[in-house]
């Protein structure tokens, strides 16, 4: 689980500025109700179904960590997946219907949620309801979205418990909470860095709700996603699912038939025409040979454990690490790509460029070992001393 973040897919995408990440980020998008899919009407019903229609007899097997389950029992065979309970054993045995992208940060772009005492004023002398319960009783968008069989995934409960609403990301070690189950959960940073094998299905799941429903993605998201679904192409489950669900709730994930797509569109906040979902094959191959590889990450020099300021940043080097492999976006300001102006100076953004590949093609030492470190290109240290291309960093 230690791959490294890459450019987004299409070179041209345009940056969304961090000042957006918090205020406009959140800004509801408005969705037209008479486009969604036809999701189950409560979440009672989404959970049967997705137990006994989309994965009884085909495929049980919950995402993260591979264990048997029942259908009709709802509970998970441990033994089956080598799973061994962190804390609730009994909360461990029983399946439970994840939202891949959380309930509480899609709900966090509707207003109801946000403001459930304006949107849902309580009578005199009752409490005011929460911003959950008042999306299930006045947003159908936040309904249909909750109830999304896409969005829905079986999943260890006690995983599914300890996983909370964090996000997505990288987290540095290999630190193993639930036996052979390979799903990293950091409490202190709120972020979660699933098995690399279902990467790119988590991917595709989080482009779909943001296409889907409006909801606005930062650049480094778009980044991260981008590159678990290069890593972790589609499999012959995951077209069987998708083709499954359309026959309940009647809409596909584009994304898992096109795999790769306009990246262009997402930052717009899913902003996609069917005549543009039509055209996601074609835009695929054209886009694939565009895309930066995605090599494993050597995390010996840095850590993600701490985050730092910009003037904690030893060098350029540890910016960019911080920015692209932690995560840490206050490092990018502006939202240029580039982190810490007073340690980077001008600096173009660094990517993983997949040509670039020997020490030849490097700019300086800088260049040299943001490609060692954090684009993992390994053939650039060829003795092993940590530090590459001798002719630059001497």
């Amino acid at each position: 689980m230690k791959y490294a973040l890459i450019s987004l897919l299409l070179l041209s995408l345009s940056p969304l500025s961090q000042a957006a990440s918090n205020t406009e980020l959140r800004k509801q998008v408005e969705v037209d109700s008479s486009q969604l899919p036809n999701s189950p009407k409560s979440f009672g019903t989404a959970k049967r179904t997705l137990y006994n229609k989309v994965y009884a007899g085909h495929h049980e097997k919950t995402l993260y960590c591979n264990c048997d389950f029942d259908p009709k029992t709802k509970k998970v065979d441990l033994s089956s997946c080598g799973v061994t309970p962190r804390k609730n054993s009994k909360r461990a045995q029983r399946i439970e219907a994840e939202h891949v992208f959380p309930a509480y940060q899609f709900g966090n772009f509707r207003r109801c949620w946000r403001e459930p005492k304006n949107v849902c004023p309580a009578e005199p002398g009752k409490k005011n309801v929460t911003g959950r319960k008042c999306c299930e009783e006045v947003d159908p968008v936040f309904e249909t979205a909750h109830n999304d069989l896409h969005n829905l995934f079986p999943a260890v409960g006690e995983v599914n418990g300890d996983r909370s609403n964090y996000n997505w990301g990288m987290i540095s070690g290999e630190n193993r909470s639930y036996g052979k189950c390979n799903i990293e959960v950091d409490s202190s940073i709120r972020r979660a860095e699933p098995p690399e094998t279902v990467q790119g299905n988590i991917a595709r799941t989080m482009f779909y709700m943001s296409h889907t429903y409006g909801i606005r993605l930062s650049r480094q998201d778009i980044q991260l996603y981008s590159a678990w679904n290069k890593q972790d192409p589609v499999d012959a489950w995951e077209l069987e699912r998708n083709g499954r669900i359309e026959a309940i709730q009647g809409n596909r994930n584009p994304f898992i038939d096109g795999q790769v797509y306009d990246l262009n569109k997402i930052a717009r906040f899913g902003d996609i025409s069917n005549e543009d979902i039509a055209k996601v094959q074609a835009a695929a191959k054209k886009a694939t040979e565009q895309a930066s590889a995605a090599p494993k990450v050597d995390w010996g020099k840095f850590s993600c454990e701490t985050k730092k300021t910009c003037g904690k940043m030893a060098n350029c080097e540890e910016a960019f690490y911080h920015l692209l492999a932690c995560g840490n976006k206050r490092l990018d300001r502006d939202g240029d790509g580039t982190p810490c102006a007073s340690v980077c100076g001008d600096r173009a953004a660094m990517t993983c460029d997949t040509e670039k590949k020997t020490c030849g093609k490097m700019a300086d030492c800088s260049d040299a070992k943001f490609y060692l470190n954090v684009c993992g290109v390994k053939s650039l240290d060829r003795d092993g001393d940590g530090i590459p291309c001798a002719s630059l960093c001497k």
